[in-house]
């Protein structure tokens, strides 16, 4: 498994970052989430989960079942956007419906538990392109281009690239382009990829690492 390659390419981002984590259907998604953790731990970092419709859950049981070692994972606070399944600390929860998110109130749940030095995943946010009207849709995407910049947290969001390819309108297009970052997880010959699509680092761009 990939260690001190990965380390590097994660030890170059910077506070006020919203990277965008691509995936395929056929990747192991839940080891994103593990190494990143493992990674915030080692670094010393915080660590701030939001978790949209229950996918929080999904990947603790999926880790649990491939033998990954989840020991603390039930202590990481967690902003519940959506869903009814708890795992983690909950600290605060924001419904979904026909009117999107509610990011004032987002901003009062996370911004005492956030710091320079936090490292926020986004799980499930594509789900949210699955049940919201392009209207909506729009909106939040520009809700979350209002956070780029903000130097209390780094977000990462781990999205399924094929959930979003079937939206059409270009919302995926315009959420790379609101991304300060982008990385891309995919099969490949030698194993599980992790590529750099977009940086403002010309040393990072196109790196790849193997990561099982």
């Amino acid at each position: 498994m990939a260690g001190k390659e990965l380390d590097k390419i994660l030890s170059l981002l910077r506070p006020g970052e919203t990277v965008l984590v691509e995936y395929t259907q056929d990747s192991p998604s839940e080891l994103l989430l593990w190494l990143l953790v493992r990674w915030a731990r080692d670094s010393g970092l915080s660590i701030l989960i939001d978790d949209v419709l229950d996918t929080f859950p999904e990947v603790l049981a999926r880790l649990e079942v491939l033998g990954f070692d989840v020991s603390g994972f039930d202590e990481l606070p967690v902003v519940k956007i959506g869903g009814s399944r708890n795992a983690g600390r909950v600290i605060g929860t924001i419904d979904v419906d026909r009117h999107s998110i509610d990011f004032r109130y987002y901003e009062k749940i996370y911004t005492p538990v956030a710091g320079g030095n936090t490292i926020n995943p986004v799980l499930g946010f594509h789900k949210l392109f699955m049940i919201l009207t392009d209207r909506e849709l729009l909106r939040l995407i520009r809700n979350v281009a209002g956070f780029v910049g903000r130097k209390d947290r780094i977000a990462l969001y781990l999205v399924n690239s094929d959930v979003i390819a079937s939206k059409p309108g270009g919302f995926g297009a315009l959420f790379r382009e609101v991304a300060t970052t982008v990385l891309a997880f995919y099969p490949s010959e030698s194993g599980y990829t992790l590529g750099v699509m977009k940086t403002p680092r010309k040393e990072l761009l196109g790196k790849e690492v193997v990561i099982l």
